[in-house]
């Protein structure tokens, strides 16, 4: 138990590390019109004002950093047999330290931008021919996903033939040389719950690569042509990154549940941990070379590629109100009822977002958060009875 106690807490503390590194340069790959979600000239990113708000935003996330690794350290020192259920919490703190940090920068930000009186266009990209690229579905990395539920379904075969063979009593949780120490009864949802798990970690992933093929482009209209080649490179590196990650964590998840069914199978620990966070690292390094929306890409422009009429382009924002700050919750909650879309860019890194005025929005995204409630309920629950 003292091993898995000491992976636990390594594993935090890169964790944390992590985070504490890639919270800070948030605003750097923030599309330069947006400062804390909120719109303003681009020429105004520069002024002393916004850089003492960037400034105050990356003290707050290194001291919030600094107080979570404190966090952890003390929790090994004093408790160290919880260590498996902190590696779970702990990452949670820096949705914390974010929120704590980006809040009160967006109210001044919003100060600011009154106080200052800049006008801005309310059109955050122009609508375009070649912005209705959206939805194909041709774009997706298939090879990724198909491997993944292929080696899903092999997985589930190879657990309902083993099953009528297995004893009463299988086990459920590893020590750190994967070895097992916590025994469940034999039960065929014992015995599934693994492959289960790993099934809807590459759905979740797969609806993940499928927002960024169905998200609109959002074209610059000041120069559409390099705005296009920029979303066109970083779609297709974020849609491999994300392709190889879910192949990882079902390749990983899959060796934990083989080990379920056959505990004599020999596979390391350090096998397991690298086909979890290994993968994660393109997608990461993809996001900060790239930027928002691939702003921060240098791209050789492919003329045949490139919007055809651009004196025919139209401000969508102008319409729907997309570029509005009245409709940007917090500067990161997008709710406009007159806007059609779904799913949007945000206003802070480089994530995609979602219209919160769709039912169908509100209704996933519950789901998702209830779902994310029980999975770390049912999980803990498991880890507390084997302790």
């Amino acid at each position: 138990m003292k091993d898995i106690n000491l992976i636990c807490f390594i594993t935090s503390l890169c964790v944390a590390l992590l985070c504490s590194v890639l919270l800070p340069i948030l605003p750097i790959l923030t599309r330069k019109s947006y400062l804390f979600g909120v719109k303003i000239p681009l020429e105004e990113q520069s002024c002393p004002e916004a850089k003492h708000l960037k400034k105050r935003y990356i003290t707050i996330c290194l001291a919030g950093g600094a107080a979570v690794f404190a966090l952890i350290i003390i929790q090994y020192a004093t408790f160290p047999d919880i260590s498996l259920i902190a590696a779970m919490y702990f990452p949670l703190l820096f949705v914390v330290v974010q929120f704590a940090a980006f809040i009160p920068n967006w109210k001044r930000a919003v100060a600011l931008k009154e106080a200052q009186g800049w006008k801005v266009s309310s059109s955050s990209f122009a609508e375009t021919k070649t912005s209705h690229s959206r939805g194909d579905l041709s774009e997706m990395p298939w090879g990724w996903y198909v491997s993944s539920f292929m080696l899903i379904f092999a997985s589930i075969v190879v657990a309902l033939i083993k099953y009528p063979g297995l004893p009463d009593q299988i086990p459920t949780h590893f020590d750190a040389n994967m070895q097992p120490d916590a025994w469940s009864d034999k039960s065929l949802l014992t015995v599934m719950t693994m492959p289960l798990i790993n099934l809807a970690t590459a759905f979740l992933m797969f609806l993940l690569g499928t927002m960024f093929v169905k998200a609109k482009l959002q074209i610059d209209p000041q120069n559409p042509s390099l705005s296009f080649a920029q979303h066109r490179i970083y779609r297709k590196r974020m849609g491999h990154s994300i392709g190889l990650l879910t192949l990882g964590l079902t390749i990983g998840l899959a060796f934990i549940g083989l080990k379920s069914i056959w505990p004599d199978l020999s596979i390391p620990f350090w096998v397991i941990m690298t086909l979890l966070f290994i993968p994660m690292m393109p997608l990461i390094f993809v996001s900060i070379l790239s930027g928002q929306g691939g702003c921060r890409i240098k791209p050789t422009i492919i003329a045949e590629e490139s919007p055809i009429n651009t004196s025919d382009m139209s401000t969508l924002d102008n319409t729907f109100g997309r570029g509005d700050d009245r409709f940007w919750a917090l500067g990161m909650f997008y709710h406009n009822p007159g806007d059609p879309a779904y799913i949007v860019e945000d206003r802070f890194g480089s994530n995609l977002g979602f219209n919160y005025s769709r039912l169908s929005v509100k209704i996933g995204v519950g789901l998702l958060l209830l779902l994310l409630i029980a999975v770390y309920i049912w999980i803990t629950a498991i880890i507390c009875s084997s302790v």
